[in-house]
């Protein structure tokens, strides 16, 4: 799984990387140790308007948002508080799983990262960070599933009463990586994440088959070395976390 990731990158970097068109509100920023729970920038494609189905209208427009890293359904009943953060989803699974399947539909996004921390566990059970990376200049495009959930608590004219959450989707590890860990993030290709975030794409098994196919294109070109354990702790933010031991 993808428990832990980096970026490296201004907001104003990925709006470039990503050619998004607007950067909606205030986002999280840099960060070499980002956590499940803290808030994390998001990439979505969105139209001005919808059919009665939901189905969007019109030309798109690419959107960076701020969001919860922990998917939380729209139909939950106590939100955040219902359980452990749900950080990651099975691309292998996720159209079985109540909590993901309505947002594979048309609530897919991307989630911008230079890289990732993985740990490797030796027979002993001696654990090793990894980080995994697009290179320094680089950056992934991880794929991701976002939900709006609405507080009950909150008043219709309160504009938290809103929570943006996302998770991001895994698969089975690419041979390149697979000595690290058996599974890693899906990652897309400029093709794939194009294909990803349009919400004129109605999600189903085809596309979740086509983006984990050629997650492992990324992948065999991942860079990757160990890293010193502080990454463990997250309240150890800093560029020497991503320094090769």
């Amino acid at each position: 799984m993808c428990g832990r990731f980096v970026v490296a990158k201004s907001v104003g970097e990925i709006l470039t990387i990503f050619e998004a068109d607007e950067i909606i509100g205030e986002q999280p920023g840099i960060s070499f140790n980002v956590a499940p729970t803290q808030r994390i920038s998001i990439i979505v494609d969105r139209s001005f308007e919808k059919a009665p189905d939901g189905s969007p209208l019109g030309e798109l427009h690419r959107e960076i948002h701020a969001a919860r890293w922990g998917l939380v359904p729209r139909w939950s009943k106590e939100g955040p508080a219902s359980g452990a953060p749900l950080v990651n989803g099975r691309i292998e699974t996720i159209l079985e799983k109540p909590s993901f399947k309505d947002s594979v539909i048309r609530r897919r996004c991307v989630i911008p990262a230079s890289g990732y921390y993985e740990w490797q566990v030796d027979a002993d059970g001696n654990k090793q960070p990894f980080y995994i990376n697009a290179g320094s200049d680089g950056m992934f495009a991880l794929a991701g599933l976002y939900e709006w959930w609405r507080d009950p608590t909150k008043a219709e004219n309160d504009p938290t009463r809103w929570l943006l959450s996302a998770t991001t989707l895994t698969k089975d590890s690419a041979p390149e990586l697979a000595h690290i860990h058996d599974r890693n993030p899906v990652l897309l290709t400029p093709d794939s994440l194009e294909a990803w975030i349009d919400p004129h794409i109605e999600g189903d098994q085809d596309l979740l088959d086509a983006v984990a196919a050629e997650s492992n294109v990324v992948a065999a070109e991942a860079e990757f070395f160990k890293v010193g354990p502080a990454v463990g702790q997250v309240r150890n933010n800093s560029p020497e976390l991503i320094l090769p031991l």
